[in-house]
């Protein structure tokens, strides 16, 4: 095509622009019809590429394209001027990209309602048909790129509504044809690597374009955006027109076609970098699990849509994909074999979803692991993950610094490649998984929180049973919960349970399937002949049993025993010291609490004496309810003696030869107490009988003033009398002159270390009970005149522990922390302790933010609010204070 011909062209094409957009309606309309003709002649680019064989270029052809021109730039051009194939196609792009978007563009500005005010009824339904045939025939990279810039530009009113129809239109009809349009490749292309960096300019234009479609519509259009243009709805279909290209490029590269899927990787990789990577896989992924089942060429397919995408998208789109890919075995048709050569795609999947992030749904990590194991080539990844994971989770210092939820995750991701472990594997790798695995038993068991200690014993237990089935294996003593068995069903390799095939995917989606329920009956006539049996025999057994008996009821009956129950607090003593026989035992150990409880003479001078009985009795006779019995003993005797009983055991807490259990009893016995003596008696429950009075008769009163007031008393109505109850009888708080003796003492020796006992070291377990118990004691002073010291002395403890590595006791740290703010007056927050409570709070708020256990960082945010809480009610006091 020559240059004269180009300069023609353009100059006509002005005057084309004027006709277009001149004030004779019918010319107009005359111009837009030619240019609709001449876009049906030419063609979109896609429709030539796609048909099959070779093109060959008439005359006729030639004759169609050059009469078109002429008529709608009205100067002659001879068809002799393109009669080879290179001019035609020559022709042919020139139209199409330079041309046709400035014709579209005239053709927009028409858009107007002065423009519709011109034109009458039958004009106006010709001009909305020629608008949408130019949207539909135009070339499709051109028209939804002006398209978007119009509506992005246009005020509310006429034009932006027809440009909102017109969007809606292109999206329904043309998007398949862009999108297929930049998968085809030219064979004959003579300057590859400037059209390749041109096609790069363009794809980066238009997958931004669509990729921010959605925002930018809802922020112009606000309350009058169209349903179509939701980002639910416009992403979903985006996802089903890319399914719609992917089966056409399956076809052609069946038929021998080359295609090209960089720009559908580019354009997944940005939906799934700005956020539509569920709503996008959702609608692609079901389609695509079935389709990888047919053929190579499908799973070469989406593993170039998938592995190919920018760097920056990979863990964008991989991630959510791994979490909606039903099965592991289907993961392999979409990655291959790319982890061993894309390193990006390695660490991901290796190392930055297994110890640096976490999911709590687990379909992702199945995935992962069943993709290394599933192939002999990527065997090696899998071994190696494992061995990092085992290494990892019993690692001392990751215990301490990760949280439960992340710690649970890797649990379960060593679960399942224990599962995936062959023979020959088990065999190579038994002496130095076990030797990884004692030290990490080690680390667990010894850790304060139950949930790590329950974890470490159910993974030891299953990888010492599966190592070596035959040979010496951990067992340990747990509750089998459903967080146990759920850690067990990892073990099991999951199988593919699809049975969809690509004809039934569409059908699947229009059927209801309605749940299908067994109806039995009791009719024995529908039984077959041995059920009959069964049941007649059933019947004979029933009607001669004694079940139609009512059993008596004998749950307050009491056990005949030969030994009878104590009465006296020293002979209860004594049972529980000198007598071997377990029935003597039992009945001095359920009659003590009682016996407790009625304060007996003498009961202050051998209270210390019967709490070291208590403290050191054991249950050598397997007693039901042992524990909760001498509990309750120790917890009365507590609340009858406190000076004497928290005294001893609070010096007893720091002593040497007593066992983890002990101190723990000696916390919870003070705590217990603690609550107990800090709840209110009413005396005043017992109701007390008025005396009988008297019934005189009503003697007539002689004074007329007392009758007239008698009248009106019994005719005035009264909403209130006032108080017809006497107010409630104050107690005295009976932990408050004791509140010092329960405190303190454990305080005192807190950093004294023991060789037997080294609170601050590893007894990290009766450290978090003491903290807790502590913040028990203090909360139950409440109100008393030694709280404010006791949150003073609890607060210097606070502060010297508050960075603890084990977060159980930065839990309990935590606890203790809101009980000191929930005792503590508000005005001594804002004037004797203000310097310790903003330096609280600036620590309640470092740990919300840095922290790495999520239990530790809500319990901070409580604690932040109730001081806040407390600060604002302090300022409230001061204000009221300063009107007054």
């Amino acid at each position: 095509m020559n240059d004269t011909l180009k300069c023609k062209m353009s100059i006509c094409t002005k005057a084309l622009e004027n006709r277009i957009f001149g004030e004779n309606a019918s010319e107009s309309l005359s111009a837009i019809e030619n240019l609709v003709k001449l876009f049906d002649v030419v063609g979109d680019e896609v429709s030539s590429k796609t048909k099959s064989g070779p093109t060959t270029t008439t005359h006729d052809e030639a004759q169609a394209i050059t009469s078109a021109l002429s008529n709608i730039l009205q100067f002659s051009v001879s068809s002799e001027q393109i009669l080879g194939q290179k001019e035609l196609n020559d022709l042919k792009k020139y139209t199409r990209e330079t041309l046709f978007p400035r014709w579209i563009e005239a053709v927009l500005k028409n858009v107007s309602v002065e423009t519709n005010n011109k034109l009458n009824a039958s004009d106006k339904h010709r001009f909305d048909a020629l608008l949408f045939s130019l949207v539909k025939q135009g070339p499709s990279l051109q028209v939804f790129m002006i398209l978007n810039t119009a509506l992005i530009n246009s005020c509310a009113g006429f034009s932006q509504m027809k440009f909102i129809s017109l969007m809606e239109s292109f999206i329904s009809e043309k998007l398949q044809s862009l999108f297929l349009k930049q998968c085809l490749v030219e064979k004959n292309s003579t300057n590859t690597a400037f059209d390749q960096k041109q096609n790069y300019v363009e794809w980066e234009e238009l997958i931004s374009a669509l990729s921010s479609f959605p925002d930018r519509i809802a922020g112009k259009l606000q309350n009058h955006n169209s349903d179509k243009f939701l980002p639910i709805n416009y992403i979903e279909l985006l996802g089903n027109t890319i399914i719609i290209v992917l089966e056409e490029v399956h076809s052609l590269l069946k038929s021998d076609q080359d295609c090209s899927l960089e720009f559908i990787s580019r354009l997944i990789g940005k939906l799934c970098l700005t956020g539509y990577a569920d709503i996008l896989w959702n609608s692609m992924i079901s389609r695509l699990c079935v389709f990888v089942k047919q053929n190579y060429i499908w799973c070469r397919i989406c593993e170039r849509i998938v592995t190919r995408v920018p760097d920056k998208c990979i863990e964008c789109v991989i991630v959510p994909l791994l979490q909606k890919i039903p099965w592991y075995g289907l993961v392999d048709k979409f990655l291959g074999d790319s982890i061993l050569t894309n390193r990006k795609i390695h660490y991901l999947l290796c190392t930055k979803l297994l110890f640096h992030r976490y999911f709590d749904e687990t379909q992702l990590v199945r995935n992962v692991l069943g993709y290394l194991a599933s192939s002999r080539t990527r065997r090696l990844l899998y071994l190696e993950t494992m061995k990092n994971l085992l290494s990892v989770w019993g690692d001392g210092s990751a215990i301490k610094h990760t949280s439960y939820s992340q710690h649970l995750f890797i649990s379960r991701a060593l679960m399942i490649c224990i599962g995936y472990l062959n023979e020959k594997e088990k065999s190579l790798l038994k002496e130095e998984f076990v030797g990884i695995l004692m030290p990490a038993v080690q680390c667990h068991i010894g850790s304060s929180d139950m949930k790590l200690r329950k974890l470490g014993m159910v993974v030891a237990e299953t990888l010492t049973s599966t190592l070596d089935p035959k040979g010496p294996k951990l067992h340990f003593e747990f509750e089998r919960d459903v967080e146990v068995y759920d850690l067990l069903s990892y073990l099991h390799v999951p199988e593919d349970t699809s049975t969809q095939t690509p004809e039934a995917i569409p059908r699947l989606e229009k059927k209801d399937i309605e749940p299908v329920t067994c109806k039995t009956t009791d009719n024995p006539t529908n039984l077959t002949d041995d059920q009959n049996t069964k049941h007649n025999i059933q019947t004979d057994v029933e009607l001669d049993s004694d079940d139609d008996l009512e059993p008596y009821d004998m749950s307050n009956d009491v056990k005949v025993t030969k030994v009878k129950n104590p009465k006296y607090i020293r002979d209860c003593m004594e049972g529980l010291i000198c007598s071997d026989d377990a029935e003597r035992v039992e009945a001095c150990l359920f009659s003590a609490e009682q016996l407790i409880r009625k304060s007996p003479d003498g009961l202050k001078e051998i209270a210390a004496e019967f709490s070291k009985i208590l403290l050191h009795l054991q249950n050598n006779f397997s007693t039901r309810g042992f524990d909760a019995v001498r509990f309750g003993a120790m917890v009365a005797l507590a609340v009858e003696c406190p000076v004497e009983v928290a005294g001893y055991l609070s010096s007893q807490f720091y002593e040497r030869n007593y066992n983890l259990r002990q101190r723990m009893d000696i916390l919870e016995v003070l705590s217990a107490a603690a609550q107990e003596l800090a709840k209110p008696v009413d005396k005043n429950r017992v109701r007390q009988h008025q005396p009988v009075k008297e019934i005189k008769p009503v003697k007539e009163s002689d004074d007329w003033r007392e009758i007239v007031e008698k009248r009106i008393e019994g005719k005035t109505r009264r909403f209130i009398k006032g108080r017809t109850q006497p107010e409630p009888a104050q107690v005295a708080n009976r932990f408050a002159p004791v509140a010092g003796h329960f405190f303190f003492p454990l305080l005192n020796k807190v950093d004294r270390s023991q060789p037997s006992f080294d609170l601050l070291g590893k007894e990290t377990i009766v450290l978090r009970k003491l903290i807790y118990s502590l913040g028990i004691i203090l909360h139950s002073a409440l109100h008393v005149p030694l709280a404010t010291q006791m949150c003073v002395n609890l607060l210097e403890f606070i502060w010297a522990l508050r960075y603890h590595s084990d977060s159980c006791i930065r839990q309990a740290l935590l606890y203790a922390t809101s009980m000191v703010i929930l005792v503590l007056p508000p005005f001594c927050v804002l004037t004797d302790l203000q310097d310790v409570m903003l330096e609280t709070k600036s620590w309640l708020q470092e740990t919300i933010d840095n922290d790495t256990d999520m239990e530790c960082k809500r319990m901070a945010l409580q604690a932040l609010v109730l001081l806040e809480n407390t600060m604002q009610q302090g300022f409230k006091l001061d204000l009221n204070d300063g009107r007054a």
